[in-house]
């Protein structure tokens, strides 16, 4: 009988020995330039030029190995499938590293080769991930037994956590390829930092766009094949929390916090429609979306908080933050925590996947929160905030886990207590 455990941990090991072979062959075949030595005489933009055209090259190689892994796997017969799931899986953890070294391919068109062979790559996998679970590949294997057991892999674990933040990757480097940051003769010049907020801003919004598309092809995907919709619908929150993150700076705009809000709520109703899309029986694709679900919109509402800090509550401009500054944002992330928690058990049962979200988002908050706080050597204020968080995470714990778990329906009895004694009828008269 072949171990389940066996069959989801040799495909994730398989796959990464296949990407270590490749990224340490790349380097032992074409070695990345050295660093210039303390008596290097040519210009210093010299060796950044040759290390970015390194970069292109190394991209552009990583992204052709890993087509031909995602090739392989896809026409491996049925019962090779754990093989075909390593190769995949291989793939996807190549164009990861493709993804890396993409990004110091420079900004401006000279990153666009990188951008193309990085995109073509993700979308070869999310194709071999489709045609598998379509049952149209050697691999799929036929349809009835795809039905009950095309997510028990490897793959439905594994492959959403390869492909999100690699379909976020190839997103900036689309930005880095076609919207460069700006550069301007005289750098500090009086008009660049408002040029510099505003390219801040744009590329939050560009992603936000792009993060919807992702959203709505995974959407489109997902009755056809789960794993690669999921991994759509993860990288689109992924894409929100990197444009987010992007758009943080004392010159962040209230049109990228209006962008990061809708982000997230948009994040939440993706989890609910994607719960109430879920069969039944929940497979373990679901099962892995369940739980990464909450942790990416608990990273994403981290990010959207201190960004709306940033552009309602800057910190002083040329000047290091106040004790003041820390002290208020530290105390707000806990009152936003709390909102977050509380709502969580309004959410409880009317969307469940809402309230999961809600829980971690409010616990990342806070811990988020309580580090200015502590860095500005605010003991106080840590430790109040932190009475205040352990006070209601109990009372949400208790509600959720305790209060509201499992109850026997009426009408039985506690484990223990004797069954009670029918009645004796009355002897009939006579």
């Amino acid at each position: 009988m072949e171990n389940k455990a066996l069959r989801i941990v040799f495909p994730v090991f398989l796959g990464v020995l296949l990407a270590l072979l490749i990224g340490f062959g790349l380097q032992a075949v074409y070695p990345q330039p050295e660093s210039p030595s303390p008596g290097y005489e040519a210009p210093y933009e010299t060796y950044i030029a040759s290390l970015q055209a390194y970069e292109r090259v190394a991209a552009a190689i990583l992204s052709g190995l890993a087509a031909v892994l995602l090739v392989a796997g896809s026409l491996l017969p049925a019962r090779a499938s754990a093989l075909a799931d390593g190769a995949l899986l291989g793939g996807a953890f190549t164009l990861l590293y493709a993804a890396a070294r993409g990004s110091g391919a420079g900004p401006g068109l000279a990153a666009a080769p990188a951008f193309g062979a990085v995109g073509a790559g993700l979308v070869l996998a999310l194709l071999a991930l489709l045609l598998r679970q379509s049952g149209r590949l050697p691999g799929s294997g036929p349809a009835s037994e795809r039905r009950g057991n095309a997510d028990e892999t490897a793959l439905a674990v594994v492959f959403p956590l390869a492909a999100a933040p690699l379909a976020a990757t190839v997103v900036s480097l689309g930005l880095q390829a076609f919207y460069p940051p700006p550069v301007l003769s005289g750098y500090s010049g009086p008009g660049y930092p408002d040029v510099l907020a505003a390219y801040e801003r744009d590329p939050g919004l560009i992603g936000t766009a792009a993060a919807a598309a992702l959203v709505a092809a995974g959407f489109a995907l997902l009755r056809r094949a789960s794993i690669p919709a999921d991994a759509l619908l993860l990288g689109g929150i992924v894409t929100l929390v990197v444009a987010s993150a992007g758009a943080i700076s004392p010159k962040a705009s209230g049109i990228s916090v209006a962008a990061g809000i809708a982000g997230l709520l948009g994040s939440l109703v993706l989890g609910h429609v994607r719960a109430r899309g879920a069969a039944a029986a929940p497979r373990v694709g679901e099962k892995v979306f369940a739980v990464l679900h909450p942790i990416a919109c608990g990273a994403l509402s981290v990010v959207v908080f201190f960004l709306g800090v940033f552009a309602v509550y800057p910190p002083p401009e040329n000047a290091e933050p106040s004790q003041d500054w820390f002290r208020t944002v530290s105390l707000t992330a806990t009152a936003v925590a709390v909102v977050f928690l509380l709502a969580s058990l309004v959410l409880e049962h009317r969307a469940p996947a809402v309230g999961n979200a809600s829980v971690v988002s409010g616990l990342l908050t806070l811990v988020a929160g309580v580090a200015p706080a502590a860095v500005a050597g605010e003991q106080g204020v840590v430790f109040v905030a932190l009475a205040v968080a352990v006070a209601v995470v109990l009372f949400v714990g208790y509600r959720r886990f305790v209060r509201g778990g499992p109850r026997a329906p009426r009408g039985t009895r506690p484990p223990g207590t004797p069954p009670a004694v029918p009645p004796v009828p009355p002897a009939p008269a006579g």
